[in-house]
């Protein structure tokens, strides 16, 4: 993304919540099935049975059905209106402000503008896991907890559960923003150096790919710690904050539990990059008002 827009900053959040909502959407299968892979086998040792992704998501598939993918669709979409449209919109405002045009800044930037959007948008997490994590229950011939999203949301209510994972959930939306927007960046300002002054599709999809690969390696074990913390309600908590969290989860599991879901999440990461960026690049190509015609 450009640093400055022409656009107004109404316009520019519709443009940034849209995208974001429509890769989301797109990418929730891939997300799900790394929520069910991080909370696999939670503090049993390393040796003990576990799925791996193709196995996992033949699973659920046969257990739950091709819909379960898409389970908490309707939080994730308000998840990403609120984190997403926000992180992506205050990104340029905040590298604007800030002093200085280097890396420390491009990265302080992102990480502002994630952590920031990630606080406000806390609840709609705490709601999109505690639905994808349900699924489980049914497999353990146990009743789900929630009929829908309406259900989970008051179940969160009563149990003032919505700040739930709020730590790991802003360091992971810092860390992942910071060194997304910062690698995408950098990425398209290499690629018009090495082919010129040109902004094309095929420069767009290089920088969302590499920015895919930096926010999973980043982001992988804050994430597993988010929700873990987020998945459980109060009767069935495990931990007692993130760094207990951390600790139980490495001294039972091993410091490589941390990492469980990686593939899904890069295979989430990359392409919702690669479409939110691309989609994002071609709303505000849309939305930047048209040069005045020239006159003979």
């Amino acid at each position: 993304m450009e640093k400055t827009t022409t656009c107004s900053p109404a316009l520019r959040f519709a443009c940034t919540s849209t995208a974001c909502v429509l890769a989301d959407s797109a990418c929730l299968p891939a997300d799900f099935l790394k929520v069910r892979l991080q909370l696999q086998n939670e503090l049993l040792p390393p040796s003990a049975p576990r799925l791996g992704v193709v196995a996992m998501a033949r699973t659920i598939l046969q257990k739950e059905g091709v819909l379960a993918f898409w389970s908490g669709l309707p939080a994730a979409a308000t998840r990403q209106f609120c984190y997403g449209g926000l992180s992506f919109f205050a990104y340029p405002f905040i590298k604007d402000a800030l002093p200085g045009d280097s890396v420390p800044t491009a990265v302080a930037a992102g990480a502002l503008s994630g952590g920031g959007a990630a606080a406000v948008a806390n609840p709609t997490d705490v709601v999109k896991l505690r639905l994808q994590a349900d699924g489980r229950r049914a497999l353990e011939g146990l009743p789900r907890r929630y009929d829908g999203v309406a259900s989970a949301f008051r179940a969160v209510v009563a149990e003032k559960a919505f700040w739930s994972g709020l730590g790991p959930n802003v360091a992971r939306a810092s860390f992942v923003n910071g060194a997304g927007l910062f690698v995408y960046d950098y990425s398209k300002a290499l690629a018009r150096e090495v082919a010129g002054d040109v902004d094309t599709v095929s420069g767009r999809l290089v920088s969302a790919l590499a920015a895919g690969v930096a926010t999973a390696m980043v982001g992988a074990p804050f994430d597993c710690v988010k929700t873990r913390l987020m998945a459980r309600d109060a009767s069935e908590a495990r931990f007692r904050g993130p760094f207990h969290c951390v600790a139980e989860t490495v001294r039972h599991e091993g410091p490589r539990a941390l990492y469980k879901g990686f593939w899904p999440m890069y295979g989430r990461q990359a392409p919702f990059n690669l479409f939110v960026f691309m989609i994002l690049e071609g709303l505000l190509d849309l939305a930047r008002p048209l040069p005045p015609p020239t006159r003979d």
